[in-house]
C-alpha cells in the first residue's frame, strides 16, 4: 500500500500503526494472549475497525504455546508468517517447546512480546503503574528465545515501526524462515505514530529458493543414472506441493525407492516406489550404492543401521550442514545448499532429457522392487477385524480413519510412539494434507490444528494425537481457542496409557532389569488419568469414549458430522495395552 492509500485514514498511536503495517505485510491473524503491557494494541485493534483501516484479525488465546502452535499450524499451511503477542518474560517463557517445534521445522512466525514500560513519572503516557512492573523487568528476556530465535529486536521509538515490522515479517519467512522476536513496550505503543513519509511497506524482498548449480546438478544427474541401488530419503519435501509433484515425477522417471519419514505428504502413500516399514527402509539404506537425502534431519538411526562400503552420499537442504545441530556428523560426500523442491524439479528435468537407452535399466530395477514391496502390514482399508476381539487397536483405528476421511482432509498428527505403525498405514494421497510438528516439543497437535483450520476453512482438519500428546497440547485452552476462533476440528486420542514413548527405552536399556521383570516402569504411565471425555464437553465439544472395534466408524463419523456443523469433537480411543 502507497502512503497515498494510507493517509486515507489517520492513525493515533504506534499500537495503531503496528497492527496497520502487520496487515499490509501479510498477516491476517494477531494470536492474542493479553497483558498491562497489550493495552494499546486492544485498544487499537477496536480503533482500526471503527475506521475499516487494515488490521489483523485479533483472536483471544488463553495460553501462549496453543497460540504459537497455531501461528505454525497456519504457516504449515500458507507459508505465510503469522503473529502471536504474549506478555513479557512470563508470557514468553509459556511459548515453551512450541518454540522449539519453530526452530526445527523452519516455520515463519511473528512473536510480539510486550516489555516492562520505561517511563515512570505521571505525566508519561503508559508509564509503570503496578507492582509488577518492575517485578518484570528482567536482565535479559529476549534470553529466554535467544538460543531458538532467528531474529531478534526492540521497537524503541515509534519511527522506527515501518522498519521494524518489515524486517519482522522478511526474516520470519525469508531465507530460511524461523522465528522472529520483537519486544515493545507500551509506552513507546502509546506514542504518536511515524510520520506517513517514513511508512514503507515495499521493498522487503524475499530471496528466491536456492536452486542447484549446473555443475553439481550434472554430478547427481550421473550419479542417479548408474546406481544400481539407489534410494532417496525425505520427511519434509512435500511441506510444499512441488516437493510432492517434483519427486513424485523423479521415482516415476528412475524407480527409485523413497523412504518417507512422514513428516509431510512427500510421496502419495499408495505410490509403489513409497517405503512407510521402518525394517524395509533400513534394509533399502543399509544396502544402497548411492543415498540422495532432500530435507530429511535424521535419515537413519546409526546404532541400528551400517552403509554399505563406497556408499555415495548427496545431502540436499537449504541447510546441508545442519549448523544448529552440535553433533550432525552423518557422512556426506556432497552437500548441496538448494531448496529441495527446486533440486527435484530441476533433477526430474534432467533425466527427462536423457535419451531413452540411458534409462534401459530402470524397468528391471522397477520389476523387482515391485516384487520385494509386495507385502502389506496388518488391516488394510476396508477391511473389519474379524477374530472376534473385543479390544482396541491403533491400525483398526487408522484403517477406519482411510476408509472414511476424504482425500483433501487435513490430518494433524503428534502420535509419538505410534508413529511408525500409523507412517505405515494411513493413506495420504493428496500432497499437503498432512502435517507435524518437524520437531520434539510435545504439545503441538491441538493448536497447529486450529491454525491450520483457519488457514483453510473450507477443508475438515482431523488432529491424531496420543494421550501425552492431548494433555501437553492444553486442552482446555486449545478447544476454547478453537470456539474463539470458529475453526473447529476432530481429535482422535490413542490411548495407550500414558508415556509409552518414555517407557520403552527403559525396556530397551535394561531388558533384564525390575522394570521389564514388574512389566511396569515408574513415571511413563497414568494411575489417575483426567477423564477426556468429560474435559472435552466441558469446552462445549462433541466427546465419546470408544474402547471397542464395532464403534470406531460410527462414532468418527458422527463427530465429523459435529464438525460440518460448526462443533469440535474429541474422540477418546482406549487402545490396548
Amino acid at each position: 500500500m502507497s502512503s497515498d492509500q494510507a493517509s486515507s485514514f489517520e492513525l493515533n498511536t504506534c499500537a495503531e500503526e503496528i497492527l496497520y503495517l502487520l496487515a499490509v505485510h501479510g498477516v491476517n491473524l494477531l494470536f492474542l494472549n493479553p497483558g498491562t503491557d497489550s493495552a494499546p494494541l486492544q485498544e487499537a485493534a477496536l480503533a482500526l475497525s471503527l475506521k475499516k483501516a487494515p488490521s489483523p484479525r485479533l483472536i483471544t488465546t488463553s495460553f501462549e504455546s496453543v497460540a504459537l502452535a497455531a501461528a505454525h499450524g497456519y504457516w504449515q499451511a500458507t507459508r505465510r508468517p503469522q503473529a502471536v503477542f504474549v506478555h513479557v518474560d512470563v508470557g514468553t517463557q509459556n511459548l515453551g517447546a512450541m518454540v522449539h517445534n519453530i526452530m526445527r521445522d523452519r516455520a515463519g512466525v511473528v512473536v510480539l512480546a510486550g516489555k516492562t514500560p520505561y517511563a515512570e513519572d505521571s505525566l508519561s503516557l503508559g508509564a509503570r503503574s503496578s507492582f509488577i512492573h518492575w517485578q518484570q523487568d528482567v536482565p535479559d528476556q529476549a534470553g529466554i528465545v535467544r538460543g531458538y530465535a532467528k531474529w531478534i529486536m526492540e521497537l524503541t521509538r515509534a519511527d522506527d515501526a515501518p522498519r521494524v515490522i518489515g524486517r519482522a515479517i522478511q526474516m520470519a519467512a525469508g531465507d530460511i524462515p524461523g522465528l522472529a522476536y520483537l519486544m515493545m513496550s507500551r509506552d513507546v505503543l502509546m506514542q504518536p505514530p511515524s510520520m506517513i513519509a517514513l511508512r514503507r511497506t515495499t521493498g522487503y524482498a524475499l530471496p528466491t529458493p536456492p536452486a542447484v548449480a549446473p555443475d553439481v546438478l550434472d554430478i547427481i544427474k550421473e550419479r542417479l543414472i548408474v546406481a544400481k541401488r539407489p534410494v532417496i530419503i525425505t520427511n519434509r519435501v512435500g511441506r510444499r506441493p512441488d516437493g510432492e509433484r517434483a519427486l513424485s515425477r523423479l521415482v516415476d522417471l528412475l524407480a527409485v525407492p523413497v523412504v518417507d519419514k512422514f513428516g509431510s505428504v512427500n510421496l502419495s502413500t499408495l505410490h509403489p516406489m513409497r517405503v512407510g516399514s521402518s525394517s524395509k527402509s533400513a534394509s533399502l539404506i543399509s544396502e544402497a550404492d548411492l543415498i540422495l537425502i532432500v530435507e530429511s534431519d535424521v535419515p537413519w538411526i546409526p546404532k541400528e543401521t551400517t552403509l554399505a562400503p563406497g556408499v555415495f552420499v548427496v545431502n540436499i537442504d537449504p541447510d546441508p550442514i545442519k549448523v544448529d545441530m552440535p553433533l550432525w556428523s552423518f557422512p556426506v560426500d556432497l552437500a548441496v545448499t538448494a531448496d529441495g523442491s527446486v533440486a527435484l524439479t530441476q533433477i526430474a528435468g534432467e533425466i527427462e532429457s536423457l535419451a531413452p537407452h540411458s534409462l534401459s535399466h530402470v524397468e528391471d530395477r522397477r520389476h523387482q522392487l515391485a516384487k520385494q514391496f509386495n507385502s502389506t502390514f496388518g488391516l488394510r482399508s476396508g477391511e473389519e477385524s474379524t477374530d472376534g476381539r473385543s479390544v482396541l487397536e491403533v491400525k483398526e483405528v487408522i484403517c477406519a480413519l482411510n476408509d472414511i476421511l476424504e482425500p483433501s482432509d487435513l490430518v494433524v498428527l503428534e502420535a509419538v510412539s505410534n508413529g511408525s505403525l500409523v507412517g505405515e498405514l494411513l493413506e495420504r494421497t493428496e500432497p499437503d494434507t498432512l502435517f507435524t510438528a518437524g520437531g520434539p516439543g510435545l504439545g503441538w497437535a491441538l493448536g497447529a490444528a486450529v491454525g491450520i483450520k483457519l488457514a483453510r476453512p473450507e477443508q475438515r482438519v482431523i488432529a491424531v494425537v496420543g494421550d501425552g500428546a492431548f494433555m501437553f497440547g492444553v486442552p482446555t485452552a486449545a478447544l476454547c481457542l478453537a470456539a474463539e476462533a470458529a475453526a473447529p476440528f476432530v481429535t482422535v486420542i490413542l490411548d495407550n496409557g500414558g508415556y509409552r514413548a518414555s517407557k520403552l527405552p527403559v525396556y530397551q536399556l535394561f531388558p533384564t532389569g525390575v522394570s521389564a521383570a514388574k512389566g511396569y516402569v515408574i513415571g511413563a504411565q497414568f494411575v489417575h488419568p483426567p477423564n477426556f471425555v468429560k474435559v472435552a464437553q466441558s469446552c462445549g465439544a462433541y466427546s465419546k469414549l470408544v474402547d471397542s472395534p464395532a464403534t470406531v466408524r460410527p462414532v468418527l463419523r458422527r463427530a465429523l458430522a459435529e464438525v460440518d456443523r460448526g462443533r469440535s469433537a474429541v474422540i477418546h480411543m482406549q487402545i490396548q495395552q
